[in-house]
């Protein structure tokens, strides 16, 4: 049930006209499901939906449907997230290893992945630690170079 509540919940999103979280129960209502504004919530948590300006309101989109033209914003919020929660990054092969503090790897991943950054392929978070995977052995060491370089002009 709750996997097909998530799909309808992105073909709203998709739809780009949920406005507010009761349109969104609204329309899962109409699909079927028995839902809450505290499960809808939660949902838009867990599938990492943003409230953005569009038009002249405002609309939930998912991450991959959010503009991406504020680059410096998402810059900062990847340095942010990584000094905050990075105790340690590390080149290997073409993957970069990133240590945070225990059950803070998904959000630093997170960060990572809306960053949108060229040389990263993706990522997979475990509880502490992430494998962020590039095209090269030099991707990696150039990526982890400069997430260090950018931790220590913060320190």
């Amino acid at each position: 049930m709750k996997g097909q509540r998530r799909r309808d919940l992105i073909k709203i999103l998709h739809e780009g006209t949920a406005s507010s979280q009761q349109d969104i129960v609204d329309g899962l209502r109409s699909a079927g499901h028995d839902v809450t504004q505290a499960t809808v919530s939660r949902d838009l948590q867990d599938v990492g939906a943003r409230k953005v300006r569009a038009g002249g309101g405002f609309v939930y989109r998912l991450p991959d449907e959010i503009p991406r033209g504020d680059a410096d914003l998402t810059d900062r919020n990847l340095v942010r997230t990584l000094d905050e929660f990075a105790i340690a990054i590390r080149p290997a092969a073409s993957l970069v290893i990133v240590v945070t503090a225990p059950g803070h790897a998904s959000a630093v991943a997170r960060a990572i992945d809306l960053a949108g950054l060229d040389e990263v392929a993706g990522t997979i978070a475990g509880d502490d630690t992430i494998f962020v995977a590039t095209n090269s052995e030099r991707h990696a060491a150039s990526l982890a170079d400069a997430w260090l370089t950018q931790q220590a002009v913060r320190a």
